[in-house]
């Protein structure tokens, strides 16, 4: 692989991804950026893949512990390094581990970029199909886990597919979550909504407050809020 492509450069970071399970996307990025980690002193990213999300998450609470997850063995070795060259490596640290197994840990955040695809196969390839598939890790399984983990004021953040959302948010009832915030994420003005992003709590007494977002308003060129949300990461912006 061209040693290029699989170094992905941020403002304040890089990124390998060559390794990973799965490569730097913009799912992962959205989220990173979107997700509310002001107050959070203890964050968890489930399914870390490379490392970006927990990257992005150091750099905007320059406080947080973040303990970044992964059950495939060459991501978690790629976090770690990639961790180690940013200037946050004291505050970050991937281990091996399945998220349904984590106990006597609590956090202020939960946040991750799940697997997506759910087709029923269960007899997987590679690491790159085990990490787009639920099987190991849904949406569903990442809430009821959660109320085990998280503090009593803590934050569950992630990104879904959009044609999800209903499944997503009768589970997170069912659960005790409520949900605070959500981002819808479309292509362009004209595009039905393709991701969203969700933030659940189990303490919220205000409504939800609901967002949109577009990523190009015109064919390639990106909107003013796309721009205005990822300015501190890609340097494009």
């Amino acid at each position: 692989m061209d040693s290029r492509k699989s170094v992905f450069r941020f403002k304040q970071f890089k990124c390998s991804h060559a390794a990973s399970s799965m490569k730097i996307g913009v799912d992962a990025v959205l989220v990173g950026a979107w997700a509310d980690v002001s107050r959070a002193k203890c964050i968890l990213d489930v399914g870390t893949g490379c490392g970006v999300i927990a990257l992005m998450c150091a750099q905007r609470n320059p406080e947080a512990n973040i303990l970044a997850i992964d059950i495939d063995i060459n991501s978690v070795k790629e976090a770690s390094q990639n961790f180690l060259e940013s200037r946050w490596g004291n505050r970050l640290n991937a281990e091996l581990m399945d998220y349904m197994n984590l106990n006597d840990k609590k956090f202020d955040l939960i946040i991750s970029n799940p697997p997506f695809f759910n087709s029923g196969v269960k007899d997987f390839s590679s690491a790159r199909m085990v990490a787009r598939h639920d099987s190991s890790l849904s949406p569903l399984l990442l809430l009821t886990k959660a109320k085990e983990l998280l503090l009593s004021d803590g934050i569950v953040t992630m990104i879904v597919p959009f044609d999800r959302k209903t499944e997503v948010n009768n589970h997170a009832g069912r659960e005790g979550f409520i949900l605070s915030r959500c981002c819808e994420v479309k292509g362009n003005y004209n595009a039905p909504p393709k991701r969203i992003m969700l933030e659940y709590r189990l303490k919220h007494n205000a409504p939800c407050l609901n967002e949109e977002l577009v990523i190009e308003q015109a064919p390639g060129t990106y909107s003013e809020s796309y721009r205005q949300l990822c300015s501190d990461f890609y340097l494009a912006f």
